[in-house]
């Protein structure tokens, strides 16, 4: 009962998403664009999202997607403590246009979804189970709050807005396993994720930058690189 409960809530808090906030992706000039994710061979063009497939070949399943339907384990091997599953259009085709996107998160006790940003999405984090403390920091610019910290214990059945292009984060300091899904008004809403984008980089930073930066030495640096560079396609 309660797991439907939380699904309805999830429910509405897309149908939020979808009215009051204006989607981050141009509004689509036709019905669906399923993405055609095929290579075309010496096709050079770029575009901004993906082709269509042919609409006479669409069907029901296309509209269908159960890549978030189960938790993912989580091993000792895992450097974070948990694990993302994207809905992005390069995953389900169908999103392709339509301007939302879906991810689901777990984290065991102590897992963390390391600052990271969003630069094409607003992201709405419904917990759908166990709790999180979850925060973003405003803009160094920010006139009336510069780099000020908004962050909280969010339980099941609650939500946390997270404004767009803002460094952000989730950490379960719980002490059971917890789930989210995460609902973003762009099909692609791009990932950066601190860590792996400045010391996964590829050609890496100059490690004298990033240690002045810091405040740290260069060893320091180079270890961090080492680490970090072998998880730097972690997301693709």
């Amino acid at each position: 009962m309660d797991s439907q409960k939380n699904l309805m809530l999830a429910l509405f808090v897309f149908s939020l998403v979808a009215t009051s906030v204006k989607a981050a992706d141009p509004y689509p000039l036709q019905d669906f664009c399923i993405a055609d994710l095929s290579p075309k061979p010496g096709c050079a063009a770029h575009m901004n999202g993906y082709p269509c497939k042919d609409p006479a070949t669409a069907t029901a399943q296309d509209f269908i997607y159960k890549g978030l339907q189960s938790p993912t384990i989580i091993t000792p091997t895992n450097p974070w403590g948990a694990n993302a599953k994207l809905a992005f259009a390069r995953h389900w085709p169908a999103l392709n246009t339509l301007g939302v996107s879906l991810v689901r998160l777990d984290l065991i006790p102590g897992g963390v979804i390391a600052p990271h940003t969003h630069n094409l999405a607003t992201e709405i984090v419904f917990v759908t189970s166990g709790e999180l403390y979850i925060g973003f920091v405003a803009n160094s610019d920010d006139v009336s709050a510069p780099n000020k910290l908004f962050a909280g214990m969010v339980k099941a059945g609650e939500a946390f807005v997270i404004p767009r292009g803002l460094v952000h984060f989730q950490m379960n300091k719980g002490v059971a396993n917890a789930s989210t899904i995460n609902f973003l008004n762009s099909h692609n809403p791009g990932i950066s994720f601190l860590p792996l984008t400045l010391f996964g980089a590829l050609p890496p930073v100059d490690p004298a930058t990033l240690a002045r930066s810091f405040g740290i030495n260069q060893t320091a640096v180079t270890a961090l690189e080492g680490a970090w560079s072998q998880l730097n396609r972690v997301f693709v």
